[in-house]
């Protein structure tokens, strides 16, 4: 390397650790143990990504994929095919496990602008994952990014870290003021109920959880020893307990967060001002934001699901749902089945649901092939949306005419109202933060029956 070369490296260097305030992240053992916990959830995020069609053009293409409602075209940037075509998701997959083994080793080695750096391309991935190029993401998600991103670009990255954590319970908790959780509905609308507890003390717990993340996730900050230490461990032992319900994944995106920022190493911290803090005070107002959207849109979002994955709660409601869809076939066309439709009644379950029965019948000259899908645990969230981008990736086929649409959708055990009922989905339209006329609320919506008790089984 030249001289002059190695100078502007030098010069580039202190420039980039000024403007991301490394030194917080050189001085702070906190900040140390958060960038390890983050790059543990970027490693079993990826693993999951390896082996899914998520930002791959053939998941897009079969509609498989859906983005999100406000950019749903952004398939046509995808870059990445199957591991059916070819080894491009592989090969970019094995590139972001180099970049996370790099890391570690820049943090061993104290190479803290470089650990960073690292950091920085792989949650600008996970973030093109999570909030544009993949509807199904979950909330997990969006606490892993918004982490990473105090820890890249604020100052104060320990506060607003902590700031960021608390807002995730509290911002959680106005979803659940419903008979969802506060008669527990959720729960004993399934047939296996609440874990180790009896049924008649779903309320209590459901409350609790309720109180916890309204109040007592404040005392998280508090400067009071013990009441902080109590709700360290109040919280602590939610997850694990969560764990029984919603397995590893979550309690791994939460517990490592809540030990490394509320555990042994919690100093009481002031409040931080000052021009400086903006872009952290500007993150914590972004979370606020974002959790309204889904309040301020139209209609019920548990029914409908419009704006529903607005938020930060892991499940709001116990779902069920039947989705029928008629394909109208012309006859005069050679068909080019694609395989993930063509499986036979009862065999084919994907994301949640099953097709549960397919029969063929000619009419008019047409072939109508009825199929019909079934949710079969009570976090499938039936959104119509999800439904209506499966249905039009299919209308891109030659020899299909029209499909028609049906979705009935049950919450907390309750009727089964159907909420979609279109002749032809091919010709609907989806607006991501307006009302969609074609999705229908009761008394509009009819009932249509009433459903067996549900299963909560991730």
């Amino acid at each position: 390397m030249s001289d002059t070369l190695r100078a502007f490296v030098a010069r580039a260097s202190v420039l980039y650790e000024r403007i991301f305030s490394i030194h917080e992240l050189r001085q702070n053992v906190v900040l140390k143990w958060l960038l390890g916990a983050l790059l543990v959830f970027f490693f079993l995020n990826f693993s999951m990504w390896f082996h899914s069609p998520e930002a791959t053009i053939e998941g897009y293409q079969s509609g498989e994929v859906a983005c999100w409602p406000y950019f749903q075209n952004c398939g046509e940037y995808f870059f990445l095919h199957s591991g059916a075509v070819d080894y491009s998701k592989s090969i970019f997959y094995m590139a972001l496990y180099g970049a996370i083994l790099l890391a570690v080793w820049a943090m061993w080695r104290g190479r803290w602008g470089l650990s960073h750096f690292l950091l920085l391309l792989l949650t600008i991935w996970e973030a093109l994952v999570a909030f544009v190029f993949s509807y199904w993401t979950g909330p997990y998600y969006t606490y892993h990014v918004v982490l990473a991103a105090i820890l890249l670009v604020a100052t104060h990255k320990e506060y607003f870290a902590r700031l960021a954590f608390v807002l995730f319970y509290f911002l959680s908790a106005p979803i659940k003021f419903d008979d969802t959780w506060i008669l527990g509905t959720y729960f004993s609308a399934t047939q296996t109920g609440l874990p180790i507890f009896p049924d008649a003390l779903i309320p209590l717990f459901s409350n609790i959880v309720i109180f916890s993340q309204v109040v007592g996730c404040w005392f998280l900050l508090s400067s009071n020893k013990w009441l902080q230490r109590w709700a360290f461990i109040f919280f602590v032992a939610f997850h694990l307990y969560s764990g029984v319900l919603v397995g590893y994944f979550f309690p791994t995106a939460a517990l490592l967060p809540l030990l490394v920022l509320f555990g042994p190493l919690y100093q009481p911290l002031n409040i931080p001002f000052g021009r400086k803090t903006i872009v952290g005070w500007i993150i914590s107002m972004a979370l606020i934001a974002f959790s309204l959207v889904g309040f301020l849109l139209p209609g019920d979002r548990k029914l409908t699901q419009q704006g529903n994955r607005f938020g930060f709660f892991m499940f709001e409601a116990n779902h069920q749902c039947a989705i029928e869809f008629d394909v109208y076939l012309k006859e005069n066309v050679p068909r080019e089945p694609y395989a993930r439709w063509e499986n036979a009644p009862g065999t084919s379950c994907t994301n949640r649901y099953c097709q549960v029965s397919v029969h063929e019948r000619s009419e008019n000259n047409y072939r109508i092939r009825s199929e019909r899908y079934e949710s079969g645990v009570s976090h499938s969230r039936c959104d119509p949306y999800n439904w209506l981008v499966q249905a039009k990736a299919r209308c891109r086929e030659i020899e299909i005419e029209k499909i028609s649409f049906r979705l009935d959708h049950s919450i907390n055990g309750g009727p089964l109202y159907r909420i979609v009922d279109e002749d032809d989905a091919c010709t609907l339209t989806y607006k991501p933060f307006g009302e969609n006329s074609w999705i229908s609320e009761p008394p509009e919506a009819p009932v249509v029956g009433y459903p067996n008790k549900n299963f909560h089984h991730f």
